[in-house]
């Protein structure tokens, strides 16, 4: 038989029908395995339950828990013949608790789970992978359950096995061990076991975490567990290793989705001193841009600016025309940003000379109706006219800078106003109406909204002290205010 024929076995036949999306044939052949084996061997024989486990196996890969676990305690309820090797039924008991876990049915899955780690201690022995391998199971349900000091007294246990044994499953055990230690209060270190690791469970260790935060670890806390590992990675690894760098990398995108502002631009600092150290000059320029980006952020005007004027220093060394440009662009757009108009200009024109060298329309296009549109808004009428013109020569008509470019040079032609004014006061009186008929009652004295460049700034007095509920409804009604608002102003 040739590789690329029908899988012989039921269980592989049933998977191959779940891969195709046929999860009813799949439950079918697998129905059809375990008749077969009650009518040839008898349902309480160990053909029948061998084959209730793979039915089992099977719909966990369904996503069908509540009837995985039906099977696996079929499976595990024939009596062993005398003499017999207990670890398949020891095994089926595992997959029984992890089952009952995954349908939410805690204490059951605990108690199938502490009947196979007994089992498992009476055949094996405490020191064996054997039993360790029931542990880790144990622990992880004992955490979903709220029982943290039983949870880390058996991950306690399965890591030192493991560790023992030299194990690969050390990483997982060192990774849970951690999630534990969170989820119970600890405040850290939440991975000392990494300094006994090898390097490639040190790295299995970083992805395990990664992966659970995005699955399972509510964002407060999954923020401190990046900020624990990243620490960890960086005494253990080295500053360099592609694994802190990764680590550091989202400690910086976490602190910006909660306002961290001082711990994303050190997460930040950390990442472009590594690129810098190994030479790795387009890495550490994508870095130094979002740490100038950070600093914007956090109100840091003139760090903001001194940073992007080094981000245009690193694009030349590059060389690269596009990156050249494009760094020229983001400074002048900070500058613009800052209230500098005259300085944004002069950066803008620099970028429109770079990007025509280049072979990149695209950018061409953004940076020349930038260029227009701040030397209209200083008057330069003429100079601004050959701007939104070749800009639009080269943008798609659908492109996002394309309508405003259209919009000032029609205004020009027309010799109007382009209307940036009216609309910018527009605009902040909404925002300002937005914050101030959500705020707490009683709390604004008084509130101010100016635009500058792409941002909102305020002038905030309270006639009081706010509660901490009330200045965290008043953050987050500006928040919702910065979104609601912020894509009238990009234009």
């Amino acid at each position: 038989m040739s590789a690329a024929s029908t899988p012989t076995s039921p269980f592989d036949q049933a998977l191959a029908l779940l891969r195709e999306g046929r999860v009813a044939d799949a439950e079918e052949r697998m129905k059809v395995a375990v008749r077969r084996a009650a009518e040839r061997h008898g349902e309480q024989s160990a053909e029948w339950a061998a084959a209730q486990s793979d039915m089992g196996n099977m719909l966990l890969r369904a996503e069908q828990p509540a009837w995985a676990a039906e099977c696996f305690r079929a499976a595990a309820s024939v009596p062993l013949p005398p003499g017999a090797d207990p670890q398949r039924r020891l095994g089926y008991q595992l997959n029984l608790g992890i089952a009952l876990a995954l349908s939410d049915r805690l204490e059951d899955g605990v108690a199938a789970l502490r009947e196979s780690r007994a089992g498992r201690e009476a055949f094996f022995g405490r020191k064996h992978v054997g039993y360790a391998n029931g542990l880790e199971p144990l622990a992880e349900v004992l955490l979903r359950s709220g029982e943290y000091q039983g949870a880390l007294q058996a991950i306690d246990e399965a890591l030192w096995i493991y560790k023992r044994a030299g194990h690969e499953r050390a990483a997982s055990s060192v990774a849970l061990r951690g999630v534990i230690l969170l989820a119970d209060g600890h405040t850290g270190p939440f991975f000392p076991a990494l300094k006994d690791l090898p390097d490639p469970l040190v790295e299995r260790v970083a992805a395990i975490v990664a992966e659970r935060i995005q699955r399972d670890i509510e964002p407060d806390a999954a923020y401190r567990m990046v900020a624990h590992l990243a620490g960890a990675l960086d005494e253990r690894l080295g500053a360099d290793h592609p694994a802190t760098i990764e680590a550091f990398t989202d400690l910086a995108a976490q602190a910006a989705s909660r306002s961290l502002h001082a711990d994303r631009i050190a997460a930040l600092e950390h990442v472009v001193a590594s690129y810098d150290r190994q030479e790795r000059a387009e890495e550490a320029l994508a870095a130094a841009t979002t740490r100038a980006e950070a600093l914007s952020d956090a109100g840091e005007t003139d760090k903001c600016l001194l940073a992007y004027e080094e981000v245009a220093v690193r694009a030349e060394r590059i060389g690269s025309a596009h990156v050249i440009s494009q760094a020229l662009f983001d400074w002048g757009l900070a500058l613009r940003n800052a209230d500098q108009p005259e300085a944004a200009v002069a950066r803008f024109g620099q970028a429109v000379a770079v990007a025509r060298r280049g072979d990149d329309p695209e950018l061409l296009g953004h940076v020349a109706a930038a260029y227009g549109i701040a030397l209209q808004h200083l008057g330069r009428l003429t100079e601004a006219r050959e701007a939104l013109e070749e800009g639009l020569a080269v943008l798609e008509p659908t492109d996002s800078a394309a309508h405003p470019a259209r919009g000032h040079l029609v205004a020009l032609l027309d010799e109007r106003a382009c209307g940036c004014a009216e609309l910018q006061a527009a605009v902040e009186e909404a925002f300002r109406d937005f914050v101030v008929t959500r705020a707490p009652d009683g709390l604004l004295a008084r509130l101010g909204v100016r635009v500058v460049g792409n941002n909102f700034v305020f002038d905030v007095e309270f006639q009081r002290p706010p509660r901490e509920e009330e200045l965290a409804r008043f953050n987050e009604v500006v928040r919702a205010g910065h979104a609601e608002f912020s894509c009238r102003i990009t234009a």
